[in-house]
């Protein structure tokens, strides 16, 4: 794939321009294809458990509001009796001072709250311990529940390939799966549309024993696998079992990897990396310079050519420094992409220029590069300015993209100082803990000028206060809802009617006080309160009090129900502000592609620039009554939303 067709792929991949052909096979036998791209790993080797597999399971959603199935097919029942025994044995305590705490697992099962459910998911085999990915959840087909709003997903284990139940042949357990059920929020919660029987999990799904990643080469030879072996634990010393663990040489033709746990995220990177890696490392600048005039000669190769630069290091940054400003597309930006991800300064000043001034898919390249290069008041700036006032969607919500991936970075490298100053013998907080904590929370006063709020360890709530207001929602991995400007705020006077009346929002005049009503269905409880007229306030208050760890005041909403809440304060006309989702950055980054006319010399263009990340998942045989999209596919679908009272249909 060519750096200018990983345009399209910057978002929908999730990991810029990490190609995925490189895995299942050599990408060209031993000694043959471009002689740049000979001597690097993926031409000596194939690799094994890096593509993304199904994995499934059973599972059962609790706190569900009386739409849950009291009937259970013989077998699956039989199945999950076990599986819930095992899972309350394992978690001291697990239905304690809930209304399940004394129902024996049969009773638990059949209960109007609870529903036995299919749970499916793509994941990497061999990614890195602790990695997430999304999983989606269903009821099973011919079963009486109605819906799944407002449930969560008990921990559930899941194994290679399709779920069997007692009897069945068993297949490696490496994830489980729980969470927060997310459901279409543009369906009306508790009603009995057939979406409410499908949901997902955002980030929900956990490896937790992934099997080791296998280089396998093509020519056995016992010191090609030692010399392989040797140049990835020096390019990634810090394997998940200590120092020099990434790699282990099996025998003459299998290297073991295991991938690092700083990668968890970042498996498609770490994998395009590996790949690209040369094998002889004994002249990084000999490589760096031969591979810097192939990017010239051959810019069809540039997008293979600068993960191996990148792989190489520090080295390669002299050798590509005068390619930053080169008149052809693929070079300049192969180069960029280089020194960015090895953090070069001097990168960043024409990145800058081109996310202000470039065309418009070099800015979007531009803006999602600026997020990988640390420092730099400047480049905070050029991202808050294209994130506040950008263009297009696409550009503002790539460079928001950027402004959070540098917060976190220098919120880790806070945590990470106060962790050495640790008084001893206080157990010092893992890397991945670190990690973790930087992602769940940013305070205010960061030189990015954002801010993260944790709500109750359930979803997040950014906040850029600058530009244009918007609301921006993922509908994937880690569920957050944006909020910019300062005057992301409901425009008043107001009134908002949603969910058959059992949501309301009034307020009488330009200055006057909201008042909300909400009735719960599920404990007919009406709640009547005044409310902030500021959007990130009104997001704090709708959500808050949804789990036992959150004592904040609140409706305690789920996220779903949050981004529907919203989405009824647009489509009410009681905001100015923009409402948007990652599906319609996506198509934009599609509509783009499709527009492309590539002015440097032909290139070879490859469908892995616009793949989703979970079309590897094969086809899932439907629940009879579920929509098509919805039933074959892992992937959030752009939601279609109903018109508004006045609008046409």
């Amino acid at each position: 794939m060519s750096l200018v067709a990983a345009w399209a792929g910057v978002v929908a991949s999730g990991c810029g321009d990490a190609p995925r052909s490189r895995t299942g096979s050599p990408v060209s036998p031993v000694g043959s294809g471009p002689t740049a791209l000979r001597g690097t790993i993926g031409r000596e080797a194939i690799l094994r458990n890096a593509d993304r597999v199904l994995v499934s399971g059973y599972g059962l959603v609790v706190g569900l509001n009386d739409t849950g199935a009291t009937d259970v097919p013989a077998q699956v029942e039989a199945w999950m009796e076990g599986e819930i025994e095992t899972m309350i044995g394992g978690i001291e305590g697990a239905f304690d001072h809930t209304i399940y705490s004394d129902l024996s697992a049969r009773e638990l099962l059949r209960h109007p709250t609870t529903a036995v459910v299919l749970v499916e998911g793509a994941v990497a085999p061999g990614g890195p311990e602790g990695m997430r990915f999304d999983v989606r959840v269903r009821t099973l087909s011919g079963s009486s529940a109605t819906s799944l709003e407002g449930g969560r997903l008990w921990t559930t284990r899941r194994q290679i390939g399709r779920p069997v139940t007692l009897g069945g042949p068993q297949t490696e357990i490496i994830a489980e799966a729980r969470g927060e059920v997310f459901i279409n929020p543009f369906v009306t919660p508790g009603s009995d549309q057939v979406q409410g029987r499908i949901g997902r999990v955002l980030g929900g799904g956990l490896l937790t024993d992934p099997l080791p990643l296998e280089l396998v080469l093509e020519n056995p030879l016992h010191s090609r696998a030692n010399s392989i072996t040797r140049a990835v634990n020096q390019r990634f010393p810090d394997g998940p079992r200590g120092p020099r663990t990434t790699a282990y040489g099996r025998n003459d033709q299998i290297v073991q990897v295991f991938a690092p746990t700083a990668y968890q995220q970042r498996f498609d990177e770490f994998i395009s990396l590996l790949l690209a890696l040369p094998i002889n490392q004994s002249a990084p600048e000999l490589l760096a310079r031969r591979y810097r005039q192939a990017i010239v000669d051959q810019p069809e190769l540039a997008e293979e050519l600068s993960w191996s630069l990148r792989a190489i290091g520090a080295p390669a940054l002299p050798h590509v420094r005068d390619l930053y400003d080169f008149p052809e597309i693929a070079p300049r930006m192969a180069a960029l992409s280089v020194g960015a991800h090895l953090n070069d300064a001097r990168a960043a000043d024409f990145l800058e220029q081109i996310a202000l001034e470039g065309e418009t898919r070099e800015r979007i390249v531009a803006l999602e590069l600026l997020g990988a290069v640390d420092g730099r008041p400047s480049s905070d700036e050029v991202l808050r300015q294209v994130a506040g006032f950008g263009e297009t969607l696409t550009e503002r919500s790539m460079a928001y993209d950027s402004l959070m991936r540098r917060a976190e970075r220098g919120r880790l490298a806070q945590l990470a100082a106060a962790e050495r100053r640790k008084l001893a013998g206080v157990a010092p907080a893992t890397e991945t803990q670190l990690r973790l904590a930087a992602a769940r929370r940013i305070p205010a006063g960061n030189a990015q000028g954002v801010e993260r709020i944790d709500v109750g360890g359930r979803f997040a709530i950014d906040v850029l206060p600058f530009g244009e207001p918007m609301v921006f929602v993922t509908l994937q991995g880690s569920p957050r809802i944006a909020v910019f400007g300062r005057e992301a705020e409901l425009e008043r006077p107001l009134t908002v009617i949603a969910w058959d009346s059992r949501l309301m929002m009034r307020a009488d005049d330009p200055a006057g006080e909201v008042v909300l009503r909400y009735e719960d269905d599920r404990t007919e409880r009406v709640v009547q309160q005044r409310v902030s007229h500021e959007l990130v306030d009104l997001v704090m208050f709708l959500a808050r009090g949804g789990s036992v760890s959150d004592f904040g005041r609140g409706l305690g909403f789920t996220y779903s129900e949050v981004v529907g809440a919203l989405a009824a304060i647009q489509d009410n006309g009681a905001t100015k502000a923009v409402f948007a989702t990652e599906d319609d950055r996506l198509r934009g980054m599609l509509l783009m592609a499709e527009d492309q006319r590539v002015a440097d010399r032909p290139a070879l263009l490859n469908d892995a620039g616009v793949e989703i990340d979970l079309s590897d998942l094969e086809p899932i045989e439907a629940d009879e009554e579920a929509t098509p999209a919805e039933a074959t596919s892992g992937w959030v679908q752009p939601i279609e939303r109903e018109p508004a009272p006045g609008e046409d249909g």
